[in-house]
């Protein structure tokens, strides 16, 4: 792809990223003050943040190719059914190999606790890869990818990817006052762990492979179909482990979670490695994705 010289296309990505942290600043302390008797702060500002990606993204409504990217037709419910049969056999290779290394065990939970665990991995499977692909693949990989070109873009954006998941809003602000200014208050802290390089390990490591691998499908394909079924698959697989497992601590090779396992980054590198080969067809020219 080469890069873009329109001056409409350099101008979007600046304005995303204040509208998304700036927006989170101000609406996060509105949601806790609304609903504090059933939400507490942290997790207001996690409602914040996403409300605001979603803002932000109609930003830049011009240059969304929705059409493009979700293709309606039999073809999508194909890809994304593979995404999720992918994501089945890899998930359950991980989780077979962490129990045959002793690196896990099932967690001792009651019903209740077994009901939340399941109704939680759900709705996060059904909610957050929809998003999450239109916001970094079709969005971000396609825009940065416009200024530095196709694989530069890739890569940054499988990095963001990765780094995103550690941003994290600590739930010790719930015990403090809310203020107007508390929601700048959270983001600072939310970068913490970033800023104390918490990504520079195996979970940082498998994350950024899985950014490589839904980037790469989505630069051979040009639709975020299968990347839909697989990050589905993948979050309710890893999501279900976590919660109705536990680590033993017994092995170097099996991490302290799935996601902090040096297997798992192997399990993904063989994935991301056989799906660049199965799509081997480059997009049609003119496509976003390349």
């Amino acid at each position: 792809m080469r890069r873009e010289s329109d001056p409409a296309a350099r101008g979007v990505l600046l304005p995303f990223f204040l509208a998304l942290f700036g927006g989170a600043m101000v609406l996060g302390p509105l949601i806790y003050l609304a609903l504090h008797r059933w939400v507490p702060f942290h997790r207001a500002m996690d409602r914040a943040l996403l409300i605001s990606a979603l803002a932000a993204l109609g930003l830049a409504w011009p240059r969304l190719r929705f059409r493009e990217w979700w293709p309606p037709g039999r073809r999508a419910w194909i890809d994304a059914l593979l995404g999720l049969l992918v994501a089945f056999v890899t998930v359950q290779t991980i989780v077979s190999i962490d129990f045959g290394c002793g690196g896990l065990t099932w967690a001792a939970l009651a019903s209740h606790a077994r009901t939340r665990v399941v109704t939680t991995a759900v709705i996060a499977a059904l909610l957050v890869p929809p998003a999450e692909e239109t916001i970094f693949r079709g969005f971000l990989q396609t825009e940065f990818s416009r200024r530095l070109g196709a694989r530069a873009g890739w890569l940054l954006v499988a990095l963001l990817f990765a780094v995103a998941h550690f941003l994290k809003i600590p739930d010790s602000l719930d015990h403090e006052p809310v203020h107007f200014w508390s929601g700048a208050t959270a983001l600072g802290a939310a970068f913490g762990p970033v800023a104390h390089g918490w990504f520079l390990g195996w979970k940082g490591a498998n994350l950024l492979i899985l950014g490589l691998l839904l980037g790469g499908v989505f630069r051979r394909t040009g639709t975020l179909w299968f990347n839909e079924g697989l990050h589905a698959g993948l979050i309710l697989g890893l999501l279900l482990t976590s919660g109705l497992t536990r680590s033993t601590g017994s092995s170097f090779w099996t991490g302290d979670d799935v996601l902090s396992s040096p297997l798992t980054a192997i399990v993904l590198a063989v994935l991301g490695w056989w799906l660049w080969r199965y799509y081997r067809r480059p997009p049609e020219a003119g496509s976003t994705a390349r």
